[in-house]
């Protein structure tokens, strides 16, 4: 074997092995927050109950059943903003916060999370809601909250999926709409 080999074959491994680190970093990081998150909960449950902010969810209606029931397409579970940032975002109209929104992505992905989150919360399906959907996925992913940022990808794919920032956090993440089709009475092909 030439040195040349050698040297190819030695910058493989080394390739190799720094791929398998980066994997085990991330899944460790993972794991950590997974844990800090499992702690917080039980101190959440204990403290004393808040009074609601918004009134409870209606309950969902009683799935339909056969080849056209569709899985309903359900924001992602996620901690809701903090208090002071969901009366901040109260107060400001959807192009103020839209503003806001772009500039504290910039810098802060913890406060991009909270504004965004608290913006989708008061503006669920405004014109901007892709795009603060797309900022809040970006953010998720600059804090290291992989899974949370792919579930919001999911949702948005799906809720939102004629929108421009759709295909670019399918780029971006690899999520896709997920469709469903049926034969109709007709034999044509029925996308629901």
């Amino acid at each position: 074997m030439n040195s040349r080999a050698r040297l190819i074959a030695t910058a493989i491994g080394a390739l190799l092995l720094a791929v398998v680190i980066a994997v085990w970093h991330a899944r460790t990081e993972e794991k950590k927050q997974e844990e800090k998150r499992r702690a917080a909960a039980p101190e959440a449950t204990a403290a004393p109950p808040a009074a609601p902010s918004t009134p409870a969810p209606a309950p969902a209606p009683p799935p339909s059943t056969g080849p056209a029931a569709a899985a309903p397409n359900l924001p992602p579970p996620a901690p809701p903003p903090s208090a002071n940032t969901e009366a901040t975002v109260a107060r400001m109209q959807e192009s103020v916060l839209m503003a806001r929104l772009r500039e504290v992505a910039k810098t802060d992905s913890a406060q991009a999370i909270e504004l965004a989150r608290a913006g989708n919360k008061k503006f669920p399906d405004s014109p901007d809601a892709p795009e603060r959907t797309s900022i809040l996925i970006h953010a998720l992913v600059t804090q290291n909250q992989l899974s949370e940022g792919r579930a919001e990808a999911e949702y948005m794919v799906n809720h939102y999926p004629d929108s421009a920032w759709v295909r670019e956090i399918e780029g971006f993440t690899g999520a896709h709409r997920h469709r469903n089709i049926r034969l109709n009475d007709a034999g044509q092909l029925e996308y629901y």
